[in-house]
């Protein structure tokens, strides 16, 4: 038996607001987001659930055997990323969905710079370093490195001030001023450590995000050649950096020596092939390769899943950088658009900067892989920056008042216009009808026929006056045409 319309109307009535609080978790954070904002978004967390999941296993893979043997645990590295991705994951939550839009305003954000600034100045008195290098703070017993967590904050102030100067009005001596005194200090107190790759990453990030504002690309080659100038200075001043110029030219000059690292690297691809070892089964870790858990761990992701595992890890990566990227043409602004690819473009930089070092294409920096090698400050600041790209995507899902006086719009099974009812007595000979509607059929007062049809005035045809088309003859007729053209009425002048 069929269902009257109405039944189906009523069927297909939009959920009141009331009724929507009983849906569950996904129809209330996801159903409500259109497909363009949430069809990036899932495939962003896909490929970062996946990646935290695959560095997780890598560094247990990785740093088991020297766990072991310094420990006497073999998941000490292990249990301790662990703890690090955890609060990690919290300071993405808190950045994505908690943390009020006032914290991302300029005035917060120049006090989060300074207070970075203080950390950096600390990092000289009370700092400890490794091999030349002073780069990291121990603050209750916890070691972090200051100045990977100036990345995020960088960004999102870069993102106003480059917001600014490409709006109408903007000045560029302002921006300079404000990148200068807060941003310029830090760099140059990163560039002392010495820490010259952190540098490189977050200049070649900023260019990158100045580039997308709409910067002339002739400003963006003339910074290029002066930081050629700058890396061939710096270059010169430090013999280890000429050392590691070296390396990348022929590591196997000193194989035992400076290109130990290097070679062992080449060597872990090498014996992975095209399938890999097996994951757990990599021989480099047993204290040949020195850092396997940390800088070098590709070298041994390539040596247990082999080429195609490694391609394979390549691509999630390379997707979780294209959502990104399409998340940020969803912006709701050009703030928001320039803190996602500003986000991207930094993790893009340092994955590229690691994997191409341990590949020996480009100098080895010791920047760790992003969300793979071991650490607490480089897996803490890459979900930091992961939570900057989901904030953009919430923004541009933002309801407004708009959307909520939407949401009480309601489908009704029978119409609100009323009882309809012919307008007038005149009867329409070409099968159209004209009706009126009323609120309620208490209102559908019939009108009054007129008492006398007015008389259309009578044209004049006296040589160049004009004929009347009759439109209520036949249709076919109408097509019809003579020598005088198509066919007019001509009664108007025989009255």
């Amino acid at each position: 038996m069929r269902r009257p319309d109405s039944d189906r109307a009523s069927s297909q009535c939009i959920t009141p607001r009331a009724g929507r609080r009983t849906q569950g978790i996904g129809e209330r954070y996801i159903a409500g987001v259109p497909a363009r904002i949430m069809r990036p978004r899932l495939v962003f967390l896909t490929c970062l659930f996946s990646l935290v999941c695959f560095g997780l296993l890598m560094v247990y893979s990785a740093s088991s055997v020297e766990a072991l043997h310094e420990n006497d645990s073999a998941t000490y590295f292990l249990f301790r990323q662990f703890m690090f991705t955890v609060v990690g994951v919290a300071a993405l939550e808190f950045i994505a969905r908690v943390a009020p839009d006032s914290w991302f305003g300029e005035g917060a954000l120049k006090l989060a710079l300074i207070a970075m600034m203080i950390l950096l100045l600390a990092v000289f008195l009370f700092g400890s370093g490794s091999r030349g290098a002073t780069r990291w703070l121990s603050i209750a017993g916890i070691q972090f490195q200051p100045s990977e967590f100036l990345k995020p904050f960088a960004i999102a102030y870069s993102a106003i001030m480059l917001d600014r100067v490409f709006s109408s009005g903007g000045n560029i001596n302002e921006f300079l001023k404000g990148m200068g005194l807060y941003l310029g200090i830090s760099l140059v107190l990163i560039f002392i450590q010495p820490d010259f790759g952190t540098i490189l990453i977050i200049l070649l990030t900023i260019m990158c995000m100045a580039l997308f504002a709409g910067l002339d690309p002739k400003f963006i080659i003339g910074a290029i050649l002066a930081g050629a100038v700058i890396i061939v200075i710096a270059l010169v001043v430090e013999p280890y950096r000429m050392v590691r110029i070296q390396v990348l030219l022929n590591p196997w000059a000193d194989e035992y020596g400076d290109g130990y690292q290097a070679t062992l690297a080449i060597m872990a691809f090498a014996s992975g092939g095209l399938f890999g070892r097996g994951i757990g089964n990599s021989t480099m870790k047993y204290s040949y390769l020195p850092e396997a858990h940390n800088d070098y761990i590709l070298a041994i992701i390539g040596e247990e899943v082999g080429f195609l595992g490694t391609l394979l890890f390549f691509l999630v990566f390379a997707m979780l950088i294209y959502s990104a990227f399409r998340i940020a043409e969803q912006a709701a602004d050009r703030r928001g658009a320039l803190m996602a690819s500003g986000s991207a473009v930094i993790l893009a930089v340092q994955f590229l900067i690691n994997a191409l070092g341990i590949l020996n294409v480009f100098p080895m920096t010791g920047k760790p892989l992003p969300f793979i090698s071991y650490g607490g400050s480089s897996i803490i600041v890459s979900l930091m920056l992961a939570g900057l790209i989901l904030r953009v995507s919430h923004e541009s899902a933002r309801r407004d008042e708009y959307d909520r006086r939407r949401d009480s719009f309601a489908v009704m099974d029978e119409s609100t216009a009323g009882v309809p009812h012919t307008r007038g007595e005149r009867s329409s000979r070409g099968g159209f009808t004209v009706l009126n509607g009323f609120a309620s059929e208490s209102d559908a007062r019939p009108r009054s026929a007129p008492q006398s049809r007015p008389q259309r005035p009578t044209p004049r045809n006296t040589g160049g006056g004009y004929n009347r088309i009759d439109l209520n003859s036949d249709p076919s007729a109408r097509l019809r045409t003579d020598d005088q053209g198509p066919r007019v009425r001509r009664d108007y002048h025989d009255r």
